[in-house]
């Protein structure tokens, strides 16, 4: 009878435990590049590993902002107010879908993981945009993480560029930074707008 009662406890305490070890998919695919890269690259410089990890690790970044500023801009096509905004939007999710698609075959030929739900982080930026009102203030707010996001973006994207191991990878990186300027220029104009 005692043992009944303590499956039950023992299922949630493995639940929680489970939730909380390692349950951000950047770092997680992370970790499988860097064991792939550490197994694969036996041959290699410790170099050589090093700048494939940051290359890697690049891409998952990029593949987590892409995420991140597509999901947001799915929300404010919805709950903008602006119809200048809810464009600005369109074009966000536009572009983000041609560079993920991009980015995930680049991901394959190089035999990368990417990650497959959006970071803490990046979670928090969607729910705290999905619970607010439409308005202004909403309007607002999305613009301010486009602004924050593509700063980190174009940060990683011009690294990944200098780093780049083939072409392909350098053109996807030149593309990226072209789209995330426009996006960040166009959220600056937005919000001067607005306020």
């Amino acid at each position: 009878m005692k043992a009944n009662h303590l499956l039950p406890a023992l299922f949630m305490v493995s639940l929680l435990l489970g939730c909380f070890s390692g349950s951000d998919s950047l770092e997680k695919a992370e970790k499988i590049n860097n064991d792939r890269i550490d197994r694969q690259a036996v041959a290699m410089s410790d170099d050589a590993k090093k700048e494939a990890k940051e290359v890697a690790k690049k891409m998952v970044e990029l593949s987590n902002s892409g995420h991140t500023e597509y999901e947001l801009s799915k929300v404010a096509l919805t709950k903008a107010t602006n119809p200048e905004v809810r464009a600005y939007a369109q074009r966000v999710m536009n572009d983000h879908q041609a560079d993920d698609r991009t980015l995930q075959s680049l991901a394959k030929q190089m035999n990368l993981t990417l990650p497959t739900e959006l970071s803490p982080r990046s979670n928090d930026q969607l729910s705290k945009l999905s619970d607010m009102s439409k308005g202004t203030a909403f309007d607002l707010q999305y613009l301010t993480f486009m602004v924050d996001l593509n700063d980190d973006a174009l940060d990683d994207a011009d690294d990944l560029k200098d780093d780049a191991p083939n072409d392909a990878v350098k053109s996807y990186a030149k593309k990226l930074l072209s789209d995330d300027k426009k996006h960040k220029e166009q959220s600056r104009e937005l919000k001067n707008v607005l306020d």
